[in-house]
């Protein structure tokens, strides 16, 4: 079982916490199963998941230290690799998707290892569809695009630094002039029709 895990791409940090809920006994499992065949199915289940609250906890306790302790040896082996000298310029990208981009576990634990002037600049929480296939090159892409992005901001907009901002931080360009707009669609319409009677 263990081994079909980890071939469909579940942590192996995690594994540790398997063996607690491989203990609810078969007969359990039968019965839930004959509960969701039952005329009610709902109840019948929830009445089952509930006794398993106190296993369910004990799997999250082992399969949070098992992530911490991962995660940390990880980040350990790359700063020793790296050297104490660069690690604060480090940027780390966290790729996550969408259930799991709030508060993800990778980001609290590595946000201790960083440079506590630069975490909130240099890391990076990336929510995707779906995991890539390629997250090395997803990661590196989207560097480059920021990088891009705050290159362009200094050029295109030198005195506006509100504008400059948004181009070059998460926040869309147009955020702001949509916000207006429609606080004031009277006063946005007046400005459009007299921006295209200057123009013509």
């Amino acid at each position: 079982m263990i081994k079909n895990l980890v071939c469909r791409g579940l942590p192996a940090l995690a594994l540790a916490a398997l063996p607690v809920l491989a203990s609810v006994p078969a007969a359990d499992a039968v019965e839930s199963s004959r509960a969701v065949r039952s005329t009610q199915p709902r109840e019948s289940f929830e009445n089952f998941t509930g006794g398993l609250n106190d296993a369910i906890g004990t799997n999250v306790r082992y399969a949070t230290q098992a992530q911490i302790d991962g995660v940390e040896d990880l980040m350990k082996r790359w700063r020793g690799k790296v050297g104490k000298e660069d690690w604060p310029g480090l940027y780390i990208v966290v790729l996550s998707i969408w259930t799991t981009s709030a508060l993800n576990q990778n980001s609290i634990i590595v946000k201790q290892f960083m440079d506590p002037a630069k975490a909130d600049s240099h890391l990076i929480d990336l929510p995707t569809a779906q995991l890539p296939a390629d997250p090395v090159f997803v990661a590196l892409d989207n560097l480059a695009r920021i990088v891009q992005d705050n290159v362009a901001a200094e050029m295109v907009f030198p005195v506006d630094r509100k504008l400059a901002d948004a181009l070059k931080g998460p926040e869309d360009l147009l955020a702001q002039e949509i916000l207006h707009q429609l606080a004031c669609p009277y006063q946005s319409k007046t400005a459009a029709k007299t921006a295209v009677g200057a123009a013509s």
